[in-house]
């Protein structure tokens, strides 16, 4: 099952790396995340003319993504992660599996994401008095869409086994 625009981008990539990542790994050493994230920002942040600010913004994506992700993921899971830089935008795609017990509110927040915009769902879990259950960083990602103009896609398949992609326009690190 497809969830969001999962279609493949027609230029070359720029730049292009992809790591293993242990999930027990990540959920016994949390700051973990925001060491990945800014790896992967300090690596293709260079290009950019406003560097830093490239760097941070693209860091900041990042780690929501992959907070996101790896709480998603049960220990004993290994991630795929893959990043490809294009001349206009950035994709970060993780293979993972899920909890069980996250699979049907993962689907339904996605397609919530991809159908209906991230505007409501935004002020709705900005607002919230309680987190959403079970938690795994809804707001993080509905960030991405809603304040750095990020687009969400996943594919799921039936024995628990996602790709989830964020797409990260580049154009306005540019100027």
């Amino acid at each position: 099952m497809e969830i969001g625009r999962f279609e493949a981008e027609t230029t070359l990539p720029k730049l292009e790396f992809e790591c293993a990542l242990e999930a027990a790994d990540f959920h016994k050493e949390w700051v973990r995340c925001s060491m990945l994230a800014n790896y992967v920002a300090g690596y293709t942040a260079y290009q950019f003319v406003r560097r830093e600010w490239a760097e941070n913004l693209i860091s900041t994506v990042a780690n929501d993504f992959l907070e996101a992700v790896i709480r998603l993921s049960p220990d004993g899971d290994t991630l795929t992660m893959h990043c490809t830089q294009y001349a206009e935008s950035l994709l970060l795609e993780v293979s993972h599996s899920l909890r069980p017990e996250m699979a049907q509110a993962y689907r339904a927040f996605l397609t919530d994401v991809c159908t209906q915009g991230a505007d409501a769902l935004y002020f709705q879990l900005l607002t919230a008095a309680e987190r959403l259950q079970p938690a795994f960083n809804q707001l993080g990602l509905v960030m991405l869409v809603h304040d750095f103009g990020a687009r969400l896609a996943a594919r799921l398949e039936d024995a628990g086994a996602v790709v989830t992609r964020v797409f990260i326009p580049t154009k306005d690190l540019s100027a």
